[in-house]
């Protein structure tokens, strides 16, 4: 995936040369996104041969209050995993930080966010829990016009569960495109 991510970049730099154009400094957006997941389960399904990477994607909404700051929430399918048995289904409601650093009037920008939220753990029938999760994350956007942007980026979410009876350190890493549209 990380191949992907790098062809991803790559694409967008040479597309940036026919035309970009500066975020705007401070607005309402929302977005979506879509890519790999990778569950780590701390040795809680060890010997299960746990299938631990899947398809993860996300809805977002924020508020930019300055090039530099911003503040998103967030709905986050991050996968189903399987020991060939039972399926456990991954999702998180979040509130996030974020932190710009623009690359002049370019219509790059790096971010970096950090959030706090529940992630929800589910096997049909069996487990039901929610856990109170933190988040974080990182990547680049470019801004193809003031409302349209496309990022590739990696978000991490991490928590305790001791939904198989024993405390686990159970997380789950994604790695995504983007699309955002700005107001």
């Amino acid at each position: 995936m990380v191949s992907r991510l790098i062809l991803a970049i790559s694409f967008m730099a040479v597309c940036s040369a026919a035309s970009a154009e500066a975020p705007k400094s401070k607005g309402a957006y929302i977005g979506g996104s879509f890519g790999s997941s990778t569950f780590e389960d701390d040795g809680a399904f060890l010997g299960f041969g746990v299938d631990d990477s899947d398809t993860a994607y996300q809805a977002y909404a924020g508020y930019k209050f300055s090039r530099y700051f911003g503040l998103e929430a967030r709905f986050a399918s991050l996968g189903s995993y399987s020991d060939g048995i039972d399926s456990l289904d991954v999702s998180a409601y979040s509130l996030h930080v974020v932190g710009i650093i623009p690359f002049g009037t370019s219509g790059w920008e790096l971010f970096g966010q950090i959030g706090l939220g529940t992630v929800n753990q589910e096997v049909a029938g069996i487990v039901d829990e929610d856990d109170r999760a933190g988040a974080a994350g990182m990547g680049i956007r470019w801004h193809i016009n003031q409302s349209i942007a496309v990022a590739a980026q990696v978000d991490a979410y991490a928590w305790e569960s001791d939904s198989t009876g024993t405390l686990y350190d159970w997380g789950v890493a994604t790695n995504q495109l983007s699309f955002q549209v700005n107001f």
